[in-house]
């Protein structure tokens, strides 16, 4: 299996941060699951978004969208999901 690059955006940073803030056991728990993209991009419970090369990836209360490409998984965004 490949190991891919991971490129994490600006909005992803900064819903990180403010998470870690607020919540830093589902910080450590995201943290890893973003991770582990770079080993496999597409695990159980991840949707790939129509045509797009984005996926919706969720934990708990919190959404992660990424895109996949060859060699990079760039993480773009991070939120909490309305319910």
């Amino acid at each position: 299996m490949t190991q891919r690059n991971l490129i994490y955006e600006q909005a992803y940073l900064a819903g990180f941060k403010d998470l870690i803030a607020n919540d830093r056991v589902t910080a450590r728990r995201l943290m890893a699951m973003v991770n582990s993209l770079a080993r496999n991009p597409e695990p159980a419970g991840s949707v790939h978004l129509g045509d797009s090369l984005l996926y919706r990836l969720h934990l708990g209360d919190y959404r992660v969208m990424y895109d996949v490409d060859d060699d990079t998984v760039r993480v773009w965004s991070l939120g909490k999901a309305p319910r």
